[in-house]
Order: C-alpha cells, then structure tokens, then sequence
C-alpha cells in the first residue's frame, strides 16, 4: 500500500530521468532538423544566384555572339581548316575542297582540291611571306605560283586576322539566332544572317559581288568558338553554290616555312 502511494507520488510530482532525456533528445533532432533546413534553403538561393548571373552572362545579341567569336578566332596562334563544296557548276575552275593548317602570319600549308581546266586534283600547297607554292601532280618539288592564275586567293590571306574569315563575322547583316545543333561531341549555336556580294568576293576572289550570299555559322556553347561557316550564294554565274568551312584545333602548335 504504502509502496503503491510512493509511486503515485512520483508520477503526480514530474517525469522521471527516461522520461527527461527522451525529451531531450527530441529537441535536439528539432535543432539539428532546423540547421540543415536553413542550411538547404541557403545552399539553394546561392545556387539559384549563381545560375541567374550566369544566364545572364550568356544572354548575349547574335550580333554580339559572332564579334565574340571573331575576336576567339583572331587570338588562337593556329587554326586547322576543313573545306568543303557543293553545287560547284562543272565548267567551273579553281578550288573546291581544302585541308590544311594556318596562323596569323598569316600562312597556311595543307592540300588543295583543284580543279583545273576540267581535271580535278588534289595539290599539296604552302602560302607563307605573300607567296604561294604548289606541288603539282606528277611533280616532286614545289613552284611558286599565282593564285589569280588557277581562280583562287591566296589560303593565307583566309587567316589574317583584318582580311580574312573572322571579318565575315562582323559584316554579316541582320544577325539572327538559329536552332542548336549537336555535332559530334559539342553544341553548337547557329547563327544566321546575309553577306554584301563585296565582302565575299573580296576574300575568296569569286562571286557576284552586287549579289547576296545566305551565311549560316556554327558556334560552340559552351566555349564560343567559331566552328564552322557556311556561304551559299552566286559564287559562280548562273548556280548557287555552297562552301562549308569547318574550324578546329585552336591554338595546337603550327610551324610554316617556305619550301
């Protein structure tokens, strides 16, 4: 009876030493709960500022985009060149395809896709110091030679940073976002917009320069690096053709020496 009564009392008095570290306990779990809430919602509004400005970096004009990506292209030591044609009329001569390496010397060496007087053949060329140099089929050694005299400019003169492919960037006109497109491993932004006649034909040396010409560039994103270019337009006289230019190797190391 009397042992009943001291238990009584015990409860009716407060909890006892269990019941006051579970209580315990469950503060602490509320705490620790409430650190890593803050700790979430704080990590998140970091994130989503970071993500903000970086949206905001990247937010730029079509415009803007490709005088970015000219300034890329002129600041690279060395460049690797693909070309590429289509819809090249068969009475017509000069270059239709290339490979090759230049800097901004400017210089160049690779190999030529020429057709001359109605053969097609592939030349090994070295531009560099305002000449050009050709190996010739069924020849061992390289010539000098005029590229006005097969209808081509001078390669080298494509990777002059104030006369050659990057100025097609800043002339082109009405600048416009295209679709991105996947192109092996990267992303690229396309970005589309016209090219006065002149411009044109003053690079290549063909063309109608009182005509207009559809250009198309492929930008990489992320990185901003012109990938490839695209020219459609009267390059010859009564065709529309299209020479696609691929760029990669940025900056790999190039040396060009006259032979």
């Amino acid at each position: 009876m009397a042992a009943r009564a001291a238990r009584a009392a015990t409860r009716a008095s407060g909890p006892g030493p269990r019941s006051v570290r579970a209580a315990t306990g469950s503060v602490s779990r509320m705490r620790r709960h409430a650190r890593a809430l803050v700790a979430a919602l704080t990590l998140g509004l970091a994130l989503t500022g970071c993500s903000g400005g970086s949206d905001t970096a990247t937010k730029q004009t079509p415009a803007q985009q490709l005088a970015a990506a000219k300034k890329t292209v002129d600041a690279a030591r060395s460049l690797h060149l693909v070309l590429r044609s289509s819809g090249i009329p068969g009475s017509a001569g000069g270059v239709i395809g290339a490979d090759g390496v230049g800097t901004h010397a400017p210089a160049f060496k690779g190999t030529l896709d020429a057709r001359i007087s109605g053969i097609q053949a592939k030349v090994d060329v070295v531009a560099t110091g305002g000449q050009l140099y050709l190996k010739l089929p069924f020849t061992t050694t390289f010539a000098p030679v005029d590229p006005k005299q097969y209808n081509a400019p001078d390669p080298a003169t494509l990777f002059s940073a104030d006369q050659g492919l990057s100025t097609l960037l800043t002339a082109t006109q009405n600048p416009t976002l295209g679709e991105k497109k996947r192109q092996g491993s990267e992303v690229l932004q396309t970005v589309k917009g016209t090219i006065p006649g002149k411009d044109v034909v003053s690079l290549l040396g063909s063309g109608d320069a009182n005509g207009t010409f559809d250009a198309t560039y492929g930008i990489t994103d992320p990185g901003g690096q012109l990938r490839t270019i695209s020219l459609t337009g009267p390059f010859f006289s009564g065709a529309r053709s299209t020479y696609t230019l691929t760029l990669d190797r940025y900056g790999a190391p190039v040396e060009i020496s006259r032979p």
